[in-house]
């Protein structure tokens, strides 16, 4: 599948949701070079905060574990508690199986260890997207 689809009436849109400026623009530049529509924040508050203001929902949030402030798990504890679902694109530098199994089972549809690869990156949103699509 591609982001482009032919089922598709638009480019997918992701958040993307990480504390570091650098690894925003990267991942910002990224994921527009494959079409896709960005909006980046700097804190998990930041991102439920324009969520709430504006009710922008993207396709697919790509998220950062361990930010300050609010970890990726309270991003999606508190999405939860507002009942609201994204197909959700965690990334880590801190690969362990027990982290990636605490992640998945709070509802991260994909779990990528950093440095995320372009390729990579793409085939886990359009899963997470595809999943959603699909009720799963």
């Amino acid at each position: 599948m591609s982001p482009q689809s032919a089922v598709r009436t638009r480019p997918i849109s992701v958040a993307i949701v990480d504390d570091e400026p650098s690894v925003r623009i990267s991942l910002r530049r990224l994921c527009s070079a494959f079409g896709l529509t960005v909006t980046t924040y700097a804190s998990g508050q930041e991102f439920l905060d324009a969520l709430e203001r504006d009710g922008n929902r993207p396709d697919c949030l790509l998220l950062d574990a361990h930010m300050p402030g609010m970890t990726g798990l309270e991003i999606q504890s508190h999405l939860g508690a507002r009942g609201v679902r994204f197909p959700t694109v965690l990334f880590t530098a801190d690969d362990t199986p027990e982290v990636q199994a605490r992640y998945l089972s709070s509802g991260v549809a994909e779990y990528l260890r950093k440095p995320v690869h372009g390729e990579e990156l793409l085939a886990a949103i359009e899963r997470a997207v595809d999943r959603q699509k699909r009720g799963g």
